[in-house]
């Protein structure tokens, strides 16, 4: 990896040919099976913005790459 960047073992998704982990810099790896290539890019804003205490999640959901959370501070899960 050109960067430095730890992997989440837990968060590995599989959608759409591509392999998805959340990165301990708040990013997501992409790794695409087929073309054997790999990529980076942000979480969204609203996973970091206000506070660190939030459970981020990737998860499959009818063949899209959903990220979850839970507000830590104020127990809601956001989709």
């Amino acid at each position: 990896m050109a960067t430095k960047e730890a992997l989440y073992c837990m968060t590995k998704i599989y959608v759409d040919g591509s392999l998805h982990w959340h990165t301990w810099k708040r990013n997501i790896f992409l790794f695409d099976v087929k073309r054997e290539r790999y990529c980076f890019f942000p979480l969204p804003p609203p996973a970091f913005e206000g506070n660190d205490c939030k459970d981020i999640r990737l998860v499959e959901y009818e063949g899209k790459l959903v990220m979850s959370y839970i507000d830590k501070e104020s127990d809601f899960i956001k989709v």
